[in-house]
């Protein structure tokens, strides 16, 4: 079974404009909504390609019943701690600009969490867990929760033999990753974050790679945006993937389909090589269509053609 954890999910409201103007009326050109959140997403994905898996974490009010809905509709278990009168799930407004091919994103906060709510969602964890082949945790924490959570999710699951892909950033990322998550898929600018310095070039990448497999990291991808990205898998070779999308409609949700790729991959037993053309592929191909939606196969297949792969040589 394969669990998405979404401690901090939302509505995600698309708007797609012509061409955005800060402080002018601006006329909505379309408008796409869906159940949100970074691990949602992975299970959207998932779903899309045959994959089933159970989402877990934190819902409230009307919009996390809208969230709850979508999951059963598209065939995602959805196992969610409910926050009874605590507000509601966070909405998430992205505006694209169709001039510009640009994305500005407005998130919420979402709700606070008390040490109830928390203790209430390690009790589901610990029936989902042990049941579990893989669990990717993903997106930010929200208020109230340590930024240690997924540092000690990770430990839990370790033991398990449950495979972690960790995705998410800034505190919660320097924490999770002393705990060895089988899987990281930071962006370079949280690579940056991490760090605390710029990464200029390809060599400075390769050399923050190194640091974080020493603890114990066996795969790791570091998306580039329309770069592409940079896959580090323990006992391979080293490539950097890309293909270039044709149209760019919305870059939301890519890093989401990389990741979702990369678990499919996993799950299939799939080759290495292979699974960088994939994953390069899905996240291309999600950026090929509107608001936060997911290619098919076929799309996917489509584009792993166009996929350039480029073997780094690097002294591990």
């Amino acid at each position: 079974m394969i669990v998405t954890l979404t401690m901090n999910p939302a509505v995600d409201r698309t708007v797609i404009v012509d061409s955005f103007a800060l402080g002018q009326t601006n006329r909505v050109l379309d408008v796409h909504t869906a159940a949100g959140g970074k691990g949602v997403n992975v299970s959207r994905a998932l779903m899309q390609w045959n994959v089933p898996s159970t989402a877990t974490g934190f819902l409230a009010g009307l919009e996390g019943e809208f969230i709850a809905k979508a999951l059963q509709s598209g065939k995602i278990e959805p196992r969610f701690v409910w926050l009874a009168g605590k507000g509601k799930t966070r909405t998430n407004t992205k505006i694209y600009d169709s001039a510009s091919r640009l994305t500005t994103e407005l998130n919420e906060p979402g709700p606070e969490i008390t040490r109830k709510d928390e203790a209430a969602l390690w009790r589901l964890l610990e029936g989902l867990l042990p049941q579990a082949k893989l669990i990717v945790c993903s997106g930010s924490l929200p208020r109230g929760i340590s930024t240690s959570f997924y540092c000690e999710l990770t430990q839990r699951c370790n033991r398990l033999g449950v495979l972690v892909c960790l995705d998410t950033s800034g505190p919660p990322l320097a924490e999770g990753v002393k705990a060895g998550p089988y899987f990281l898929k930071p962006n370079k600018e949280e690579l940056e974050n991490l760090f605390g310095k710029k990464l200029e070039n390809e060599l400075q990448i390769v050399g923050a790679i190194k640091q974080l497999a020493k603890y114990g990291i066996q795969l790791i991808v570091v998306s580039c945006g329309e770069d592409g990205a940079v896959y580090y898998k323990k006992g391979e070779p080293l490539f950097w993937g890309k293909a270039v999308a044709s149209p760019v409609n919305s870059t939301t949700g890519c890093g989401d389909a990389l990741v979702a790729a990369v678990v499919l991959a996993l799950t299939k037993g799939m080759g290495w090589e292979d699974t960088v053309r994939w994953a390069a592929a899905a996240a291309t191909g999600t950026a090929e269509l509107a608001g936060t939606d997911f290619p098919e196969l076929k799309h996917i297949e489509s584009i792993i053609p166009r996929v350039d792969l480029r073997r780094i040589d690097a002294d591990w």
